[in-house]
């Protein structure tokens, strides 16, 4: 989770065996209890987009005559929603999506989860132009700079897209990558201590490389709010970062009754009241 919280990763993709499919976020429900629930991304075209890149440019993923391992995705020519299929807690692609700019996608290669040696050419055959083909579209959408008046890169800005509730933010020269489909798009880049800077893009369709939009936005003075202490300050972030408390969780906590106890984190519930077993091996002395 660090690791992927800390390179600015666009999309990417992890394969698997089991099916002959391509499957986007969200892979869980927004009802836990439902087996199988249609759960979108505010970027769900996006992602369609993705996994129609991938599974159109395999050589069998998307035909109707395909041999399946007992789903019935030859109705969506290869490609589902993760939810929708069955749906499942703490996958990458859900947390990519979720706590970083990345963009993820689950390629299903086929029934054999353990194929023989002399499969393995021919499997990679199947896929080379479909691997080609979703590296390349890393290149839609648009890519650019959060500069401030002085020239110099803002990190930590944050770019955003009318009508979808999903944020990208800079990296730690103010660079920044979203992938968007055509059409026209109203942008934002906004800071703190920043003025809020906006424009609005027209992606064509024959677009071969992502757009250039840049932003300058100019410094503004910054009353101090007295609730300034309640939030994290930059410096102070990893002490708030709850991908890095793993260490404070397993620190024994001891009642007056001189019981130790130890302190569950902030996730803790979300696998309890999903019905799912509490993950103990998370906790270090657990």
């Amino acid at each position: 989770m660090k690791w992927i919280r800390s390179l600015p990763f666009v999309q990417s993709a992890s394969l698997h065996g089991g099916e002959l499919v391509v499957s986007y976020p969200f892979d869980f429900s927004r009802h836990p209890h439902e087996e199988k629930m249609f759960s979108p991304t505010p970027d769900e075209q996006i992602f369609k987009q993705l996994a129609r890149t991938y599974a159109d440019a395999h050589a069998t993923m998307s035909n109707n005559d395909t041999d399946r391992c007992g789903g019935s995705f030859y109705r969506t020519r290869g490609i589902i929603n993760g939810a929708l299929w069955y749906s499942f807690a703490g996958g990458m692609s859900d947390f990519n999506y979720l706590h970083t700019n990345c963009m993820e996608i689950t390629v299903e290669l086929g029934c054999d989860k353990f194929p023989s040696e002399a499969e393995l050419y021919p499997e990679w055959k199947r896929n080379k132009e479909a691997l080609l083909s979703f590296l390349e579209s890393v290149h839609r959408g648009i890519k650019g700079v959060v500069r401030d008046t002085d020239g110099n890169g803002i990190k930590g800005a944050t770019v955003s897209v009318r009508g979808v509730r999903k944020d990208v933010t800079t990296a730690e020269d103010g660079d920044y990558w979203r992938l968007l489909n055509p059409g026209t798009h109203i942008l934002t880049a906004t800071a703190k201590g920043f003025s809020r800077v906006s424009k609005r893009v027209f992606l064509p369709h024959n677009m071969i490389k992502a757009g250039r939009v840049d932003f300058v936005l100019e410094k503004i003075p910054v009353e101090p709010d007295i609730d300034d202490h309640l939030f994290p300050t930059v410096d102070s972030w990893d002490r708030f970062d709850p991908y890095n408390q793993f260490e404070r969780f397993g620190e024994p906590d001891v009642t007056e009754e001189g019981i130790e106890r130890q302190e569950k984190p902030w996730w803790w519930n979300y696998f309890s009241q999903s019905g799912i077993s509490s993950p103990n091996w998370l906790l270090k002395n657990v």
